[in-house]
């Protein structure tokens, strides 16, 4: 290989290796959105709704 082509071939590498960071992060983002309530207070909501119901 020559200079230019493994040049190339490391700038593809770095740049497979943000998005793959830019994917984790985003991901990290939208569960912590998803996972709005946590146990506690789903079971509480539950507890709440049944009683209502009554």
């Amino acid at each position: 290989m020559n200079k230019k082509s493994a040049d190339l071939l490391l700038e593809l590498l770095q740049k497979k290796q943000q998005k793959a960071l830019q994917w984790q992060q985003a991901e990290k983002s939208v569960s912590k959105l998803a996972n709005g309530q946590s146990r506690w207070q789903r079971f509480n909501r539950y507890v709440w709704d049944k009683k209502g119901k009554e």
